[in-house]
């Protein structure tokens, strides 16, 4: 497994939206959401990357969004939100292979973090590639933010 550890910041801006996540189903929200912003995104006809972001925030909430393209008016789409963050170290690994193997990668990462006395913070994401038809093409980014080292 080839994960790289990043000390350089990394920002993102995101418009889309959030909720909060009962019970660990963070798929059956993650879907929820998107579609509820992909259709809100063509009903102000933006222009955006076409790459979903599936963030996990503290709180048990999630956050699913795009990156866009164009510069926002003054009054974005009210059904979309602006989250913007940075994180300062991360752990970046790209996962090629079915949706399903996600939770397993997860669980992989972490002990590979623990391992190497590192600690997750949030929020952490996944970026999805664009899709394929074929399961064990698809493309997802994984994003895990790291506390900051004592010095």
């Amino acid at each position: 497994m080839h994960a790289e550890f990043i000390e350089q910041s990394i920002r993102f801006h995101l418009h889309g939206i959030m909720a909060p996540v009962e019970n660990g189903c963070y798929g059956d929200v993650g879907l929820r959401l998107m579609d509820q912003m992909w259709r809100a995104v063509k009903e102000a006809r933006l222009s955006t990357t076409g790459i979903n972001h599936w963030v996990y925030l503290s709180g048990g909430r999630m956050f699913v969004g795009v990156e866009l393209t164009e510069v926002v008016s003054a009054t974005p789409p009210a059904a979309l939100d602006p989250l913007e963050f940075v994180l300062q170290r991360h752990l970046r690994y790209l996962h090629v292979g079915p949706y399903q193997a996600l939770p397993r990668k997860w669980k992989e990462l972490e002990a590979l973090l623990t391992a190497r006395g590192e600690v997750m913070s949030l929020p952490s994401l996944e970026i999805y590639g664009h899709h394929s038809d074929e399961p064990s093409q698809l493309e997802t980014t994984i994003v895990i933010g790291l506390e900051s080292r004592s010095t």
